[in-house]
């Protein structure tokens, strides 16, 4: 990967051209200017630079800003490219905002006093448009406009850059796009994008760094409050034709999905999307009470109004004067409560029957146990599980009572789970991720060797699971 650097030609007041920009173009792997008979041209023969002409990449003396990019571009793939401009390369119009916006590396520009002049002869703004400019310690409490060019000026530390994203990450989303302004060795700056998120986890920050932030004219999140009002749009005449034809039936099985991915995200330890899941069941809560609403059901605040009531009556130990000073504790007053709101069920009656039945087994079992009915410890579990297997192997193969007596088997060893601390779905899910893994793994492994898995022998299939097991081993797998 090569690289770009934008070069200006105007001479000093001695009428010399800046030695760090003579010193770049020297260093450059192809110099670029406009043509044979510019100024540019007529600078860099004196120097004894050899140049490139636009003619040279295909293109016209007066190629448009995007042609020229687009050769600039294609030249950097692999070499170190140098435009350079007599007068000041920024008035080429959209030639530095058309690098940043397709180019995959930074872009040096030389010389310049600082990094905002830099950003804003570089980006192009309307001379016209509203810009604000704003040292990174006044940004906190400073009133910002979010459809006015900003510019955050003395970011001279990974902290303070942290800093500002943090400010900014209140106002505009975390991919909005950025520039930052920095300066490099032997003069002039480098142009890079960067996103806000990405600004928050910059490491290296150049002294007297600036920031360049577009205007957006999206509205900003505004909370839950606008979220629903958001669904409401939805689900309104004007609104999408797929939210309006939903129902509380026909979005069950997406609601029972996005918990599902939540907790996959949980599982992976993965902030960013368990952030994206968590959105997605909210929406799908916020979306059945606006269905609600519409029918005069009830609506969001029903549903608010409910879980607070249903906290307080459930948490006697916090918000009464009832003791619980263990989890234990707290679990067996939860279900004391529940039992007590709704009696007429039993203890095992209000376990949604539509829960997956592993997930269903261990409430089940931990409400039974709950009620008393439990094993004095663990080894009478162990009793139990071998006394079960014994009458599964007693069966005949695919009859009713053998599958009778494998779910008796599989119901027991969810009790094992629950008497040694352990979520039996979540250990499930765990091991269904491990297992598919190691095959993925024995599969490419066998197709290295040119060996299609359906043609392996036993033996075969042993060492290649073997293999994957082992390269796959930790924490105790």
């Amino acid at each position: 990967m090569g690289s770009i650097a934008i070069v200006g030609l105007e001479p000093d007041a001695t009428g010399t051209v800046d030695e760090r920009a003579v010193a770049r173009l020297r260093a450059a792997d192809v110099v670029v200017v406009p043509s044979e008979t510019s100024e540019a041209a007529e600078v860099l023969g004196g120097l004894g630079i050899p140049v490139v002409t636009f003619a040279g990449l295909g293109l016209g003396d007066r190629a448009p800003a995007g042609e020229v990019v687009q050769a600039l571009i294609g030249r950097s793939e692999d070499q170190d490219v140098a435009f350079a401009a007599f007068g000041y390369p920024f008035i080429h119009e959209g030639l530095i905002s058309g690098i940043l916006s397709r180019a995959r590396t930074a872009v040096d520009l030389f010389p310049a006093a600082s990094p905002l002049q830099v950003l804003l002869l570089a980006l192009d703004m309307d001379a016209t448009a509203d810009l604000e400019i704003v040292d990174a310690r006044s940004l906190p409490g400073a009133r910002l406009a979010r459809d006015a060019h900003l510019i955050v000026t003395g970011i001279d530390n990974a902290i303070l850059a942290h800093s500002v994203a943090r400010e900014l990450r209140s106002l505009y989303a975390r991919d909005h796009s950025t520039v930052t302004a920095g300066r490099v060795e032997g003069g002039g700056f480098e142009l890079m994008p960067a996103s806000v998120e990405r600004l928050a986890g910059m490491q290296g920050v150049s002294r007297d760094m600036a920031l360049y932030v577009p205007p957006v004219r999206i509205e900003p999140p505004g909370g839950f409050v606008d979220l629903v009002r958001l669904i409401g749009v939805l689900r309104s005449p004007e609104g999408c034709p797929w939210d309006r034809e939903q129902t509380h039936a026909s979005l069950a099985q997406h609601m029972i999905e996005e918990a599902y991915e939540a907790a996959s995200a949980i599982d992976a330890g993965d902030d960013r999307a368990l952030t994206d899941e968590l959105g997605d069941l909210l929406l799908q809560v916020v979306l059945h009470a606006q269905i609600a609403r519409e029918g005069s059901r009830f609506d969001i605040d029903d549903v608010i109004a409910s879980i607070i009531t249903k906290i307080r009556r459930r948490h006697p130990h916090v918000f009464g004067t009832a003791v619980a000073e263990t989890a234990e504790a707290v679990t067996r007053t939860w279900d004391a409560i529940k039992r007590e709101e709704k009696p007429h069920r039993g203890a095992l009656g209000e376990v949604p029957e539509s829960l997956p039945a592993l997930m269903r087994a261990q409430k089940i079992s931990r409400r039974a146990a709950g009620m008393g009915f439990e094993w004095e410890d663990i080894s009478g579990v162990w009793a139990k599980v071998h006394e079960e297997i014994d009458e599964l192997r007693a069966t005949e193969l695919g009859t009713r009572e053998a599958e009778d007596e494998l779910g008796d088997l599989l119901f027991t060893v969810v009790n094992v789970a629950r008497t040694m601390g352990i979520d039996a779905e979540s250990a499930l899910r765990r091991t269904c991720a491990r297992f598919t893994s190691r095959f993925e793994a024995m599969e490419a492994a066998a197709s290295a060797d040119g060996r299609p898995l359906e043609g392996l022998s036993l033996a075969e299939w042993e060492a290649l699971w073997s293999a994957a097991k082992g390269s796959g081993r930790s924490g105790g797998e």
